[in-house]
């Protein structure tokens, strides 16, 4: 690991690697400046691209948070706010997100992991975990509320489509605070785990993932990203066009022949 407000570490398991992004701003409660977001975007990019790596873990140094949001002393280094028109037309359809890579859409599994603090843009950083864990003392909350500040990386999308409007909706109006427990009763959080052990689960998370058939897991994946909110039927479209490129791949067969051979797993 490279000593910078984003680290990154490649770790191999069996049948595939683990990429742990890790954002590295403890003095700030992990704050997103420029710099940051621009790692982010790199280390996204890479894990978006690199067929060598199959399940991304996000996550926040130091004790007390994840990430508390974008910096508001660096707002400048995070977008042109007093853009032109065609500046800003540009940004609407090009941009990446200001916090870095919130738009890069990842059709591989991605673990988030909070350990603290889970405010405004880092509760948007947390949604794009496709399994989001928290460990009990983990605090949520649209905390960009209180300052005018609008939710700009996915925050207004993926809380809806996550916990849906009757949840969401309460969140993204009041910027009220939730702790773990409420937040994996809402559906925020799939699994809240004793303090200190949220890291460890996620890489156990991680590394049966990678010991699952991948093609399979990647397509089906994929399916219920692009299919959710169509049309019943375009969806449906959408799944069947990822079988046959399964079925016919050497991941299924191996996978067939492991049930036939009496393989049985079960995530734990």
């Amino acid at each position: 690991m490279s000593q910078k407000t984003v680290l990154t570490e490649i770790i191999p398991v069996k049948n595939g690697n683990i990429f742990e992004i890790v954002i590295n701003r403890p003095e700030v409660h992990n704050c997103v400046n420029g710099e940051t977001a621009d790692l982010l975007l790199s280390a996204w990019k890479k894990f978006r691209d690199d067929p060598d790596l199959t399940v991304a873990i996000l996550r926040g140094t130091g004790e007390k948070s994840f990430c508390a949001g974008a910096d508001l002393n660096a707002l400048n280094t995070l977008m042109k706010i007093n853009g032109t028109n065609d500046e800003v037309r540009h940004w609407i359809k090009n941009s990446t997100g200001p916090m870095g890579g919130t738009r890069v859409v990842q059709r591989k599994p991605v673990i988030t992991v909070s350990q603290g603090y889970t405010y405004a843009g880092g509760l948007e950083l947390f949604c794009h975990g496709h399994i989001r864990i928290a460990e009990k003392q983990a605090m949520f909350s649209v905390a960009c509320r209180r300052w005018g500040v609008p939710l700009a990386d996915g925050g207004t999308v993926y809380l809806p489509w996550l916990i849906g409007p009757g949840s969401a909706l309460p969140l993204i109006i009041t910027g009220q605070r939730i702790r773990a427990d409420r937040a994996h009763a809402i559906g925020l959080v799939w699994e809240v785990t004793p303090k200190g052990r949220g890291i460890a689960r996620a890489r156990r998370y991680a590394e049966q993932i990678c010991a699952v058939p991948r093609d399979a897991l990647m397509a089906d994946l994929t399916s219920a990203i692009d299919g959710y909110g169509r049309p019943l039927e375009e969806a449906l479209e959408t799944e069947a066009k990822g079988i046959y490129p399964v079925v016919t791949s050497e991941s299924f067969r191996e996978g067939v022949a492991g049930f036939q051979n009496g393989d049985r797993f079960w995530f734990r």
